[in-house]
């Protein structure tokens, strides 16, 4: 798999992972139980989810459970690109990091291996926090339909499972290559121009990487904050 150490700032990084929407399923659900239950929802929910964030409807849904759905499955669409980078990791063997030629892949390394340890941290602690909502929240989460509270604490128990296991992985397991690049170093230096040529070059850097959700990112993660 190929993850690009994305310059977001001033010494900043993220990592970066671009996938399609109909690639393998990072959570295949095996065997019986609770567990596979949520797991085949969690399926069914990235479906989904997909399908909110590309469809145009011309009217909203009506009623307040039904917008209330549709609030949650942006939301779940939000955290699917979020976590797809990890969720893929689970099950990767060798991940090339390409690197903004500026770094040395040491020290490239070395962020990605920090940014991986965050991440675990962070997952472990929100995987313990959702479980107990989902012990509440289990008679929904298991019922069939369009169950908010269900699908919401369903879906990030298994999300943070996997994101947590695939961090985990990438820190262990995963057998790392780096590879400079100079088309990121280009990248980190278009943040200290003026808008509209920044906006420009994010975009240019983008098409010959062939990420075409790159400049989305960039631009979320570079905006200001109020």
């Amino acid at each position: 798999m190929d993850v690009y150490l994305v310059p977001i700032g001033r010494d900043r990084y993220e990592s970066y992972f671009e996938a399609a929407d109909d690639e393998d399923d990072p959570a295949p659900a095996q065997g019986q139980g609770i567990f596979a239950r949520l797991r085949t929802n969690f399926r069914a929910q990235l479906r989904e989810a997909e399908r909110a964030r590309h469809e145009r409807r011309l009217e909203e849904p009506s009623g307040a459970m039904a917008s209330l759905h549709r609030r949650v499955m942006r939301w779940i669409a939000e955290r699917v690109a979020e976590q797809r980078l990890l969720w893929h990791m689970g099950r990767a063997e060798e991940a090339t990091l390409h690197a903004p030629d500026t770094l040395e892949p040491a020290a490239a390394e070395r962020i990605m291996r920090v940014m991986l340890q965050r991440d675990a941290d962070r997952h472990l602690r929100l995987l313990a926090l959702n479980a107990v909502g989902l012990v509440i929240a289990t008679p929904f989460a298991l019922v069939p339909g369009p169950n908010v509270f269900g699908y919401l604490f369903s879906f990030t128990v298994v999300g943070h499972f996997l994101a947590w296991r695939g961090a985990k992985r990438g820190l262990g397991r995963v057998r790392w290559r780096v590879v400079p690049n100079a088309d990121l170093a280009d990248l980190g230096r278009a943040l200290a121009l003026d808008v509209e040529a920044r906006v420009q070059r994010i975009h240019d850097v983008a098409g010959r990487l062939r990420l075409p959700r790159l400049a989305t990112f960039v631009e979320r993660m570079t905006a200001p904050t109020a």
